[in-house]
């Protein structure tokens, strides 16, 4: 087993998943203001679709196949959580920037 291969694995993962949640019109509105034009969703749906890809790819590859499909739904665990937390921090951070408050 590689750390290296497993950190990756879930950077990945965190990016493919900030990238589907940047997707939608609500989480595009709190991170980045305003929604998302058809050309960026299919280009953030696709670049988070591929990320997760290359993320399972390199579980397989530091675990193997059976324990990396298994290592994969933690890694994708942690990634979820990390990115919902993300938006979570952010929503209220971005409401009271366009209040006008600090």
């Amino acid at each position: 087993m590689s750390v290296a291969l497993v950190v990756l694995a879930t950077l990945l993962a965190t990016a493919g998943f900030a990238a589907l949640a940047l997707a939608m019109d609500r989480h595009h509105a709190a991170v980045l203001g305003g929604a998302p034009g058809p050309g960026r969703r299919r280009a953030l749906r696709w670049a988070g679709a591929l990320a997760l890809a290359l993320a399972a790819c390199l579980c397989v590859r530091a675990w193997g196949a059976a324990q990396g499909a298994v290592g994969l739904w933690g890694v994708a665990s942690v990634a979820a959580a990390a990115v919902v937390l993300w938006l979570r921090w952010r929503e209220p951070q971005r409401a009271a920037q366009q209040r006008g408050t600090p």
